[in-house]
């Protein structure tokens, strides 16, 4: 019988000997830092231009906020993200894989995603979310100092003042804030930058894949989700690995994120009585399903993109 071996993921383009993954690392951290700043100071200078009350954003934004603070703090995080992540991470990639053609090669965003690969990926984090919701209560019940609770409740608060919608523009502005850019900036971060470089550090995709996924979750400040998050970043990191395609995390990721904002626009309308801000208690038996689907899920996919890579001409796309 003929026997095929698993393809190996290609390495990151450039050699070790050029710039070592520590150093790229730290330039990311200090890129994303210096940026960040930047994006608080471009913001400050934009709402002093509109006339708004920048003060608004030293206190925590909560469930009855007016839609002036609601737009306010969206503002605040369009310039945060933009400058913290997506900004900072291809400054990164293109000042150590220049030029564009090859940043993109890099990346792996040069070429379209297999619309399998793109839909299995989806799937995937949605098959999980019932064991995500199981891992968050355990998380809860693990002790954690109480300044990181307050902060947690505090982050919970400012989430829950964003998730109230009154019309479709503010749907529209948090598919943008919430979903759409944290899928493209945070997967060009930890996914492009953090996941490529600590594999050409560690020589091994699954600690690649579990170290980038919980500097992912590190980097949110919310202890309380930290594992389930931690989760999320694992798969997120093994699509990447798998289909050695940045779209495919970038696809799961904002639909994970959009479905919720989704769910809640839906709730506030009185269209769905499913109520996301509230706590979820997912059975046991329910987070062994989505387990065993999950895992089901992930080895078609790891079935599929074997044979695809063995015969690329051979299958649909």
């Amino acid at each position: 019988m003929e026997q095929h071996s698993e393809p190996i993921a290609t390495p990151p383009l450039g050699s070790p000997t050029e710039h070592s993954p520590v150093f790229i690392l730290s330039v990311q951290l200090l890129a994303s830092l210096l940026l960040g700043t930047v994006g608080v100071l471009l913001f400050h200078l934009f709402a002093t231009a509109v006339g708004w009350d920048a003060g608004v954003l030293q206190t925590p934004l909560s469930a009855e906020a007016t839609p002036a603070e609601r737009w306010q703090m969206r503002a605040f995080l369009g310039f945060s993200h933009l400058l913290t992540f997506i900004a900072a991470g291809w400054v990164v990639v293109h000042l150590f894989y220049p030029p564009l053609r090859r940043a993109l090669q890099y990346l792996q965003v040069h070429r379209h995603p297999q619309r399998y690969a793109v839909w299995g990926g989806v799937a995937l984090l949605l098959a999980a979310l019932p064991l995500v919701l199981y891992v968050y209560e355990i998380n809860r019940a693990l002790p954690i100092p109480e300044a990181w609770r307050q902060a947690e409740s505090q982050a919970n608060e400012m989430l829950k003042g964003l998730l109230q919608m009154d019309d479709a523009w503010e749907l529209l502005a948090n598919l943008v804030i919430i979903a759409f850019l944290p899928a493209i900036g945070e997967e060009l971060v930890f996914r492009g930058v953090v996941q490529q470089q600590l594999l050409r550090w560690v020589h091994s995709p699954w600690a690649a894949i579990w170290l980038s996924g919980a500097i992912f979750s590190f980097a949110h400040f919310q202890w309380e989700g930290f594992l389930p998050r931690w989760l999320l970043g694992v798969l997120l990191g093994w699509l990447y690995w798998r289909f050695q395609n940045l779209w495919v995390p970038i696809a799961a990721h904002f639909s994970n994120n959009a479905l919720q904002v989704a769910a809640q626009y839906l709730y506030h309308r009185r269209l769905s009585s499913l109520n996301l801000e509230d706590d979820i208690a997912v059975p046991f038996y329910a987070a062994a399903i989505s387990t065993a689907l999950a895992l089901a899920i992930a080895y078609s996919l790891h079935r599929r993109a074997l044979a695809t890579a063995l015969h690329p001409y051979g299958g649909s796309s």
